[in-house]
């Protein structure tokens, strides 16, 4: 038989790890996407957003591939409830954002 101290300590201990605040309706998340063209030289192949607006934070995961070495560059924009919470223009060949996978090396023409 446990002791009246440990019988309410246990339930406090695991109440206090749960997040303050956080209700299911307080996050917004994608749960698919459509492709606008049948055979697009860039494919998406996973695009996953949540926005959680207790505290006003996105954050995303995007993966894709083209059949062709091209610049590329995008404009992420995310609007939830009604309203733009989030925008960054995208640029995989800057230094803050290098993705070598999306970004051609440069050629020297001779």
């Amino acid at each position: 038989m446990w002791s009246s101290g440990v019988s309410w300590t246990l339930p406090l201990v695991l109440l206090s790890t749960l997040p303050a605040r956080v209700s299911g309706g307080d996050i917004l998340s994608t749960q698919g996407f459509t492709l606008c063209s049948s055979d697009p030289t860039i494919k998406v192949e996973a695009l996953d957003v949540q926005f959680d607006r207790t505290t006003n934070m996105v954050v995303f995961n995007v993966a894709g591939s083209s059949s062709e070495s091209q610049n590329v560059t995008a404009k992420i924009v995310v609007t939830a409830y009604g309203r733009q919470v989030y925008e960054k223009p995208f640029n995989p060949c800057d230094s803050a954002n290098y993705v070598e996978q999306l970004c051609p090396g440069m050629c020297t023409l001779l």
